[in-house]
């Protein structure tokens, strides 16, 4: 099967407390889980194909916020989810049902389905969680049969290491004070907030939301991994469109990721946000469209935590690696370099906070029930290391606990709170300085600054070049005299090898872009942590624009005054 990798980041905030009093075997998900699964187990290994594996994953949220468009309430919801994910592995660790067949096809042999609570004597929730494993022991049954005759059939594999490394047994539990928020008061902030883009004809639609998810995650093992861990993400955020004569679509938006609601913006700093955001959208509307073109630019903080957790990351997980179907950019360079010396890349998962600010990429264990960990993957330029899951690679066959999934999908190596450390800084001020000294040195017209980065998508499959194309979505050129003019309508274009060895210069002015991520094991929250750097040379092409006309009536906001 032939895949692109889509990453679109949101932002996303995460809580973090001190350890307290918790025992694990007292909680009653994990009493009836494991009870179920010891019944289980003695049962399913013993099946031709046999069960080797087996793994329960509980998730115990609330979901509360609202939804504010065009100065009226779209949505106000307060859910509940209780869902249990059932994972069974098929065969044995050397071949099982999660192996990627040689033409492509993924199987996954899991299952994910909201169950009854544990309330009263348990029995309706230990009767669900036999119903779904029943089912997904079916299904990864069905997939393991595939998997085997592929095996049989396909040519010999690149990396035949096997498809899974037992986790070591762990037993944690923490329990949290899950910060509370006054729902109506931000209601009306929103509605006062949304009224902003009203008489304004240029702004197409507009979307102001606030969201509070927090909640427990249960995890066991046939291993003896017993696991509670809670988590909490806060985001106060909206979003303004628009879309230029000839189709090019603009937004321009903000987000808050906070503890407590004391740490939400006051009216006044947020109506001003918003404010700003209508201006540069106004900017970017009026302003000249991009140029295809090669040369020297920065990409300021932000932007170079996305290009770095785009260009590099997804090619540093180490599941990949193993796939007939990879380009294996990276894979037999351990010990060379792959980016400028002045970089150092490390993923790390255990840090809550960076210089204050949360960060959404911080977790304690990861899908899998492996503890999180460091992993450094590249120092001074060189790499080091990979991602790992627990399925090991060729000289690397242990997880570092990276293994990562959104409930019901099937974990892989991922990132966490991805780190890139300059050995050497400047002010951001001089890094501008350096920007205009190369442009001239070069004989370009101009320079490029791009504040803001979104998602594209990065091409990893030996089908096609491999390549990424990122988003701009506000950027600046700079010229020689040092006049800057906002632009628009590009993309950042290039190849791995070659893109990072074009780092010159970095700042000390390092900033927090926090989000989650898409890829084949759903969305999991990250992080990237980077100082904004220049580069010697970037390459930009014309964006893909919309056939869509702009519409004959103006929005209805556009004719009541602000």
């Amino acid at each position: 099967m032939k895949k692109f990798l889509f990453f679109f980041l949101l932002l996303f905030p995460f809580t973090v407390q001190a350890q307290q009093n918790c025992s694990v075997e007292k909680q009653k998900p994990i009493q009836l889980l494991t009870a179920e699964l010891k019944r289980g187990f003695k049962v399913l290994k013993k099946q031709n194909p046999p069960i080797y594996y087996l793994s329960y994953t509980l998730q115990d949220e609330i979901s509360q916020g609202v939804w504010v468009t065009q100065g009226g309430i779209e949505k106000i919801w307060d859910q509940a989810h209780f869902a249990l994910t059932v994972f069974p592995r098929v065969g044995n660790s050397q071949l099982d049902n999660t192996r990627t067949l040689k033409k492509g096809q993924t199987f996954y042999g899991l299952i994910k389905k909201d169950v009854p609570g544990v309330e009263g004597d348990g029995k309706a929730f230990t009767n669900a969680v036999w119903l779904l494993t029943q089912q997904a022991v079916e299904w990864a049954q069905e997939d393991y049969s595939a998997v085997q005759a592929d095996a049989h059939i396909s040519s010999e594999r690149l990396d035949d290491s096997p498809d899974f490394m037992f986790p070591p047994k762990e037993t944690f539990c923490r329990e949290q004070n899950f910060s509370q928020f006054d729902l109506e008061r931000i209601t009306q902030l929103l509605l006062k907030a949304s009224k902003r883009v009203n008489g304004k004809s240029f702004v197409l639609s507009s979307s102001f939301k606030f969201s509070n998810d927090y909640g427990y995650r249960y995890f066991v093992d046939s291993v003896g991994t017993r696991l509670k861990t809670p988590s909490q993400l806060v985001r106060l955020t909206y979003s303004i469109e628009g879309q230029t004569e000839d189709g090019t679509e603009l937004s321009r938006g903000k987000s808050y990721d906070v503890l407590t609601e004391e740490e939400l913006p006051s009216e006044e700093d947020f109506l001003a946000a918003v404010d700003r955001s209508i201006l540069e959208l106004e900017q970017q509307i009026k302003a000249p469209d991009a140029d295809p073109i090669t040369v020297p630019a920065i990409l300021q903080n932000k932007a170079m935590g996305v290009f770095v957790h785009e260009v590099l990351g997804h090619r540093a997980e180490g599941h990949r690696q193993k796939e007939d179907s990879f380009g294996r950019t990276f894979t037999d360079k351990v010990g060379q370099p792959i980016v400028s010396s002045l970089l150092t890349i490390v993923d790390d998962p255990t840090l809550p906070y960076f210089n204050g600010e949360p960060l959404r990429g911080f977790y304690e264990y990861d899908s899998e029930g492996v503890k999180a960990a460091p992993a450094l993957l590249v120092e001074n330029g060189v790499l080091k290391n990979f991602l790992m899951s627990s399925s090991p690679i060729h000289r690397f066959a242990k997880s570092n606990g990276h293994g990562r999934a959104e409930p019901g999908r099937r974990p892989v190596s991922r990132m966490g709170n991805t780190r890139v450390i300059a050995s050497k800084t400047v002010s951001y001020e001089d890094l501008e300085k350096q920007l205009l000294e190369q442009i001239k040195e070069q004989g370009k017209p101009y320079g490029i600054i791009i504040e803001d980065l979104s998602g594209g998508f990065t091409i990893t499959e030996t089908f096609a070049p491999q390549s990424f194309k990122l988003e701009p979505t506000f950027m600046y050129r700079l010229y020689p005299d040092g006049r800057k003019e906002v632009v628009r309508g590009a993309d950042i274009v290039g190849t791995p090898l070659v893109s990072f060895k074009e780092v010159l210069a970095a700042a000390d002015d390092y900033a927090v872009f926090n989000g989650s991520c898409g890829a084949e094991s759903g969305w999991v929250p990250v992080s990237a942590i980077a100082p904004s750097v220049l580069l010697r040379a970037l390459e930009l092409e014309k964006t893909q624009k919309t056939a869509q006309k702009l519409p004959i009536l103006p929005p209805p906001s556009s004719e009541v005054n602000p």
